[in-house]
């Protein structure tokens, strides 16, 4: 989980990002951001292009991001999955 995609999500805000590591897992590409391939600045450039000529794309994408963050990386149930984890370890 990528921390800064993920407060960017939180607060409604669609992403732009590189398919890049774990990246894809967070972005839901076209539902609550952009991913491009790393390196491609042309395909970079279209995703910016189509924010600023489209910015009715921006409250729908944005809410299915905060939905999804919601759903996926709430911290009460990370450290509970993360507590079992070490409780497990420990047996």
């Amino acid at each position: 989980m990528n921390t800064i995609i993920s407060q960017a999500l939180a607060t409604g805000l669609p992403v732009i990002t590189t398919k890049h590591s774990g990246l894809p897992d967070q972005i839901k590409d076209g539902q609550n951001g952009f991913l491009v391939p790393e390196g491609d600045y042309q395909a970079l450039a279209t995703a910016i292009i189509r924010y600023i000529e489209h910015p009715d794309l921006w409250g729908p994408m944005g809410e299915f991001g905060r939905q999804h963050v919601l759903e996926h990386y709430d911290s009460k149930k990370l450290i509970d999955e993360q507590m079992k984890l070490y409780e497990d370890c420990l047996r």
